[in-house]
């Protein structure tokens, strides 16, 4: 029978393999208009009902090409599409009604992570940002219970750049690994993930080169600039840094100014301008400008000139500095960060009396 996991809506089961000394797991999530299943192994005649009642299969998510697994049989049953990463794609037994790329949302809540240089190329993870948990196919062993292992070196295309590649696991701060072979870690994945790299790669984990930085374009007009993590990849946890590509005539981010976080920047390349209250900076490659906390700090980096900018942003992550506010002067708003790291954007003004709404209450 499947198994309910902490995660709203997330469930498990699992089979022993005796010869591989590990159970082999797969997971199930309740999505608007059927259920989503990863890697999915066998399932008897009650778990089959148990999975109608919930729903049925509507999608079946394949990380890699040896976790083909009784996919077909829940396409059988429920007329499920069966999804893969578009490299991997081609190498499976059955068709493949869909791909992805990765940093695609596969499913609601469910990003892809590609994970190249292992036992096949295309090789997938799912990262589920609102649970800060992510699913993981062969990349990724839980053995020793409670901690991580890899496949032997003979079985990885190349286990020196597999290593690093699995930084990209590693920057996403997790608190749970459901792994699909061995014991699922549960707690505490993030420190999990960094011994198991520190052993692969020992102290080249902690660097990476200027042209090692992928870049993805998340903001909207006319924040399109190109943003690349470099400190959570590398270890940092505490101080953040990224390297913000600014095409001509892009702004990285709004005006704003922190109540307790510094933030500097560094320009690598290109003569961005870096607007404050009372100045506009016009910069040059070298150049380092300082962010101190209050009103003084207040900045936006942009770029009105005919090349591309590159700049380093440094600065103390919210969960260093513990409760944590951002002010935006355009917008007149406010933004607040809980120890937790949970961000609330509200309005500036106007100013609230202490018994705002108090009075009011009925009695």
């Amino acid at each position: 029978m499947l198994g309910r996991l902490r995660i709203p809506g997330a469930w498990m089961w699992s089979a022993w393999q005796a010869d591989r000394g590990m159970a082999f797991n797969s997971y199930l999530f309740e999505r608007d208009g059927g259920c989503v299943a990863i890697d999915p192994l066998p399932l008897d005649p009650p778990a089959l009902e148990q999975i109608a009642g919930l729903g049925g299969v509507r999608a079946v998510v394949l990380t890699n090409r040896d976790h083909e697994r009784d996919a077909q049989a829940l396409r059988d049953r429920f007329g499920a599409r069966v999804l893969a990463g578009k490299t991997e794609a081609p190498r499976f037994g059955i068709p493949i009604d869909a791909t992805f790329d990765d940093r695609d949302e596969v499913f609601p809540g469910a990003i892809a992570t590609a994970l190249p240089f292992g036992k096949t190329p295309g090789e997938i993870a799912l990262h589920l940002p609102g649970a800060r948990a992510a699913i993981v196919g062969d990349a990724l062993l839980g053995v020793p219970a409670g901690a991580l292992s890899v496949l032997p070196s003979e079985k990885l295309e190349n286990p020196a750049r597999f290593a690093l590649a699995l930084r990209k696991l590693w920057a996403l701060e997790l608190e749970t690994l459901l792994l699909c072979d061995g014991q699922p870690i549960f707690a505490a994945a993030d420190a999990a993930i960094g011994a198991l790299l520190e052993g692969l790669a020992g102290p080249s984990i902690h660097r990476i080169n200027l042209d090692e930085i992928e870049y993805a374009v998340l903001r909207p007009e006319p924040f399109t600039c190109d943003d690349g993590e470099v400190g959570l990849l590398i270890g940092s946890r505490d101080i953040g840094y990224r390297l913000a590509r600014i095409p001509p005539g892009k702004t990285y981010c709004p005006l704003h100014w922190h109540v307790r976080g510094e933030e500097f920047f560094y320009v690598v390349e290109g003569r961005p301008k870096i607007r404050m209250l009372g100045d506009t900076l016009e910069c040059r490659p070298g150049d380092f400008i300082a962010f101190p906390t209050g009103e003084t700090g207040t900045h936006q980096v942009l770029n009105d000139g005919a090349e591309p900018a590159l700049v380093l942003l440094v600065g103390i992550e919210e969960r260093a500095v513990g409760l944590e506010a951002c002010f935006y002067p355009d917008s007149d708003k406010v933004g607040m960060w809980t120890p937790a790291g949970r961000l609330r954007m509200l309005r500036a003004t106007p100013d609230l009396n202490y018994y705002e709404g108090e009075l009011e209450r009925p009695t």
